[in-house]
């Protein structure tokens, strides 16, 4: 009995160090997710003042409730030409990064250079467009770039076609000497280049027929020849 609860303890002391164990790693599993810090919120606009252009290089500051919850904002000059802003851009820290700072729906307030802008906005983490006026005009649009291309364009290829080649029946019709028009079988059948002459052949068999006729007269006279001829 007494080695029986002896046992007894140990598997018992056994399973609540492996309990306390898993209790200990579960409590550092969770505690870096708790630590991770929200991400900031991002204000930008264009800045329109009725004293004229705003510079660029003015530094910008996020404020909230009066704490200065940003840092690194800067003005900027963007455009072309007579169509060139000011625009700024600043981060603004959250609560979780820098306590007392912001939170969904804390009121944000801008501050350029020594100048704190009369709008504000809401803390949300992400961008956050505030376009910023001083005096009495009306906010500038942040204009906007399409790019254009400057290179000739390529003619476009048909993959898959042909081009058709010209058929017999729609080639032209050569012209012969002496400005008689004919198809290039008529041009052919006239003999010529290759082919043995029409002509020669006609004549080889008029001479024929002239040769047989001739020898057949010759034969039907030596039949008809009188009895008493020989007597002469």
């Amino acid at each position: 009995m007494k080695a029986g609860m002896v046992l007894g303890w140990r598997v018992a002391a056994m399973c609540g160090a492996l309990i306390v164990a898993l209790g200990a790693l579960g409590a550092m599993a969770a505690r870096p997710a708790q630590n991770i810090p929200s991400p900031p919120s991002t204000f930008f606009g264009s800045i329109n003042d009725a004293a004229g252009p705003v510079k660029a290089g003015l530094t910008v500051e996020g404020l909230i409730d009066g704490k200065v919850c940003s840092k690194g904002g800067k003005t900027e000059r963007t455009g072309n030409g007579n169509a060139q802003i000011t625009v700024y851009a600043v981060d603004v820290d959250s609560d979780s990064q820098t306590p007392g700072c912001g939170k969904q729906g804390s009121v944000v307030t801008i501050k350029i250079g020594d100048r704190t802008a009369q709008q504000t906005g809401k803390w949300d983490a992400g961008p956050v467009q505030l376009n910023i006026t001083f005096g009495d005009v009306t906010p500038l649009p942040i204009p906007t770039f399409t790019p254009t291309s400057t290179g000739t364009p390529k003619p476009t290829v048909a993959i898959g076609t042909q081009t058709p080649r010209p058929s017999a029946a729609s080639s032209a019709v050569p012209t012969l000497k002496g400005g008689v028009a004919g198809s290039p079988a008529a041009a052919s059948s006239t003999g010529g280049g290759d082919g043995f002459p029409i002509w020669a052949i006609v004549l080889i068999v008029v001479v024929a027929l002239a040769v047989i006729g001739g020898g057949a007269g010759v034969v039907i006279a030596r039949n008809h020849r009188p009895d008493g001829g020989g007597d002469e």
